[in-house]
């Protein structure tokens, strides 16, 4: 169900339903989808990840996080289905970004660590085979490194890794080429391994 902040769901309720008017329908396989039906099945499946990401970028303020996601939801609800649906994923998250960075303009609050992962979303393994096998004082290092790279490859990790989206997907986010992307996540990931592998370093 699609809801709204402290649990209720007028609003986005609401817009779904005069959204939904129309009696526009897509097909998927044998069934038909209602504009509601699908609004709230974007919802279901993008809604954690989205406060997880907000979350950050508003320094962890989950009340903040919840108004970026409504606000997000709002705008898709009032958006054009059909120009948003193939591509709603990254559509959503960078809606959320700029949403985030409008509160950070207007207020000045955001913190500087803003872009820093959750550690415990990316499993070592996706950064080198090595990494499965790191200790819980790695995984220490390895949030610190993190934390030391430009914000733009910061953002460019959290949203590979801990988000999960496509190269595709993470430039239209971030409103940038995709080989600009590419650059990034190489140089991300290049210093990442560099620091949890000094021997290989120093060997090369």
């Amino acid at each position: 169900m699609i809801g709204c902040r402290h649990g209720t769901t007028g609003p986005v309720r609401a817009l779904t339903e005069k959204q939904s008017n129309g009696c526009i329908v897509v097909s998927e396989g044998n069934s038909i989808q209602s504009d509601t039906e699908w609004l709230e099945s974007v919802f279901d499946r993008l809604e954690g990840p989205l406060l997880a990401y907000c979350g950050r970028l508003v320094g962890g303020d989950f009340d903040r996080a919840q108004d970026c996601v409504q606000e997000a939801f709002l705008r898709l609800c009032k958006a054009s289905r059909g120009q948003v649906e193939s591509y709603v994923d990254a559509w959503l998250f960078k809606t959320c970004r700029n949403i985030a960075m409008d509160l950070h303009r207007q207020e000045s609050q955001m913190v500087r660590s803003s872009h820093e992962l959750a550690i415990d979303q990316i499993a070592p393994s996706e950064l080198d085979p090595q990494l499965a096998l790191a200790a819980k004082e790695q995984r220490e290092s390895l949030e610190a490194s993190i934390g030391r790279l430009p914000v733009l490859e910061k953002e460019a990790v959290l949203l590979r890794l801990g988000q999960g989206l496509s190269y595709k997907q993470i430039a239209e986010v971030m409103e940038l080429s995709v080989s600009h992307v590419g650059v990034l996540l190489h140089q991300a990931l290049g210093k990442l391994r560099a620091t949890m592998n000094p021997d290989r370093r120093s060997q090369s």
